[in-house]
């Protein structure tokens, strides 16, 4: 009986992320991560349903997904969003995404959570016009975006339109929890340093001479490919999405598909890191102190964004190809921002 009571007395929680990319997925970890287990307890993770579901790594940490019906973005071959076939499809799926809305309110309606952590799931945050009971948190780089301070870019106006729009429903009833690579103003909410997993704030003494490469999109093997013909001295161990065998790569490639683990323990030995402008995978290099040069891919504006944020703040070199010439050669971050996360944590609960 005295079981059921500390039970009935902890903090219900659901937990959602965004699965476009692995950003918000990790987050979600890092978060879980962190959490007061005796005060707290996780009742699930609501994630978008994907062909193959959630990633290995996501389901390795929640005992308990609960999958919906979402929007959908549409990419092109070099990586970009395809806004008009983005808005088509998801169109088409419209009448399943409604029916999919009403059964996710339903299941948080029945699992009477005290609060949902939000990380930037679209779906979620239409919720909360119908789960009035239940607070809100809304965690993302995104919402800093949108800040004065905030370095701006040209062009992209449709997809800052997007963004906008995304933002605004992301946080609709919601505290909402800004992340930075460092610390910014803001007098509308709070800003934290980026959320890594416990084990990204491990070092190694190790260092091995291979530049690591995160490439979102196989596409962009083909430019990888070019770029090490040109120095066949150096190694690059390659992490991506692999829908086929390449025989004819260069041998100073190695090809590895999507492995969180064994990326991580790669990147704190590396030399030097190339990725896209994903948020989540940049502030893992920075906190390593490892050489980055970041490549968005063609018509992303977020990643755009992320990439000319990290080389104002002198923290990555922002390149439109892969181009090791450009990689920079050492580097020494001042990482007290970074490594106040434990303190800004708060912020989120």
């Amino acid at each position: 009986m005295k079981h059921k009571i500390d039970m009935d007395k902890k903090n219900k929680i659901l937990i959602a992320a965004c699965t476009e990319g692995n950003g918000h997925l990790t987050q979600a970890i890092a978060y879980k991560e962190r959490l007061n287990t005796e005060d707290n307890e996780i009742v699930a993770a609501i994630v978008a349903k994907k062909k193959k579901g959630a990633p290995q790594y996501f389901q390795d940490e929640f005992n308990n997904i609960v999958y919906y019906n979402g929007f959908d973005f549409v990419f092109n071959k070099s990586g970009g969003v395809v806004v008009w076939k983005t808005i088509f499809k998801n169109i088409l799926k419209l009448p399943l995404i409604m029916k999919s809305f009403l059964a996710t309110v339903k299941y948080i309606k029945k699992q009477k959570p005290n609060k949902i952590i939000n990380f930037y799931d679209p779906i979620i945050g239409l919720t909360a016009l119908f789960c009035r009971d239940v607070r809100y948190v809304s965690v993302s780089h995104q919402f800093t975006m949108e800040l004065p301070l905030y370095p701006k870019i040209k062009g992209f106006y449709i997809q800052k339109f997007v963004l906008k729009l995304l933002n605004f429903i992301c946080s609709i009833r919601a505290q909402k929890v800004g992340l930075s690579y460092y610390d910014i103003h803001s007098n509308e909410f709070p800003i934290i340093p980026p959320l890594l997993r416990k084990s990204s704030y491990i070092k190694s003494s190790v260092q091995e001479p291979f530049i690591l490469v995160y490439l979102i999109n196989e596409e962009m093997l083909r430019d990888l490919f070019c770029e090490a013909k040109k120095f066949p001295l150096m190694k690059f161990e390659c992490f991506s999405k692999l829908t086929k065998e390449y025989k004819n790569k260069p041998k100073n490639v190695k090809l590895n598909q999507l492995n969180a683990k064994l990326f991580q323990e790669k990147m704190k030995i590396c030399s030097g890191v190339i990725c896209s402008g994903g948020f989540e995978t940049s502030s893992e290099a920075i906190y390593q102190n490892k050489p980055l040069l970041m490549v968005p891919c063609n018509n992303h504006f977020e990643q755009h964004a992320n990439s000319n944020d990290a080389e104002m703040a002198e923290l990555a070199v922002l390149s439109k190809y892969i181009d090791f010439s450009r990689m920079p050669r050492k580097v020494n971050h001042d990482l007290k921002w970074f490594n106040k996360i434990e303190k800004y944590y708060q912020a989120i609960n």
